[in-house]
């Protein structure tokens, strides 16, 4: 923390004329101030809000669900929208004490699942799979968990939460893998449960996105082609192939997505496949049991 006395009215109106509505303009020039070492690094932090960089890229981290997460420039920030992702994996595995809105019509999974192993594609910061993860450990699961990405800073970034906030670091690993692709490294039938939030926003969305995201978040991890539906029927081939008899697929999409995603993922073989919305009632994760 910054020692010494902040003229917070200043900072705060200088973040307000940069177009940070007031509330949280305040905030973010406290939040500056504790993390700041001195004063040349608190300024240094004003300046790159300014320029429209997130704050999570500023301060190198976001909390997300029940943890703090180390973010990274080049890797996509946690949202608390996708929060919903992680309720329905730990509805499904029967680990979620108080379930509430959509997440009540998600069915258990049929078989008892004290042995958990679970796949994240397109993991990110790793955020849904170690958040799934930590939440099933403290049930008393026996748990192991693979996180993939494609990209580097990906990899690099899931591999300090993980360092950061897993205990058993031999029941999680981290490995690249082109989910588009038909290849994989990973052993047929021994999945119960596939989450993803992979890379969704459609090409004419991409050209009209919010300055701070557009210009500051990877589009590799935000691009999912002309429809922004890319991705979804090749994880859904691969989940087909990895995950158990009456294992789970989990993903993420956007808010008008449900129908086609719940089409792809019925052609692919899925049963009981369900949209479930996230708590501004928006279209949020689809289901399906294989």
């Amino acid at each position: 923390m910054m020692s010494g006395n902040i003229d917070i009215n200043k900072y705060t109106d200088e973040l307000i004329k940069a177009g940070v509505d007031r509330d949280d303009a305040r905030l973010e020039v406290s939040l500056f101030a504790d993390y700041s070492a001195n004063e040349d690094e608190f300024v240094s932090f004003i300046r790159r809000r300014i320029s429209g960089e997130p704050m999570a890229y500023i301060l190198g981290e976001k909390d997300f669900y029940r943890d703090t997460f180390t973010v990274r420039e080049g890797v996509l920030i946690p949202r608390s929208d996708t929060e919903i992702l992680v309720e329905s994996a730990l509805q499904f595995a029967a680990a979620l004490s108080f379930p509430t809105g959509d997440i009540i019509s998600l069915p258990h999974c049929s078989r008892e699942l004290t042995e958990v192993k679970m796949a994240d594609f397109c993991t990110g910061t790793g955020c849904v799979g170690i958040s799934v993860y930590k939440e099933l450990i403290s049930a008393g699961r026996n748990v192991s968990l693979c996180l993939t990405d494609i990209s580097d800073k990906a990899i690099d970034c899931a591999g300090e939460n993980i360092d950061k906030l897993i205990a058993d670091k031999d029941a999680v690993r981290i490995i690249r893998e082109d989910v588009l692709s038909d290849i994989t490294c990973l052993e047929a039938g021994s999945f119960d449960m596939i989450l993803s939030n992979p890379p969704y926003i459609n090409k004419e969305d991409m050209d009209s996105l919010d300055d701070i995201v557009g210009n500051n978040e990877p589009k590799l991890a935000l691009e999912g082609g002309e429809d922004g539906l890319l991705f979804y029927a090749p994880i859904a081939k691969k989940a087909q192939m990895l995950l158990k008899e009456g294992g789970a697929l989990i993903v993420e999409h956007g808010y008008d997505q449900g129908e086609k995603i719940r089409e792809i993922m019925q052609s692919y073989g899925f049963k009981n496949v369900t949209t479930v919305r996230d708590y501004a009632s928006v279209d949020r994760v689809t289901f399906g049991v294989k």
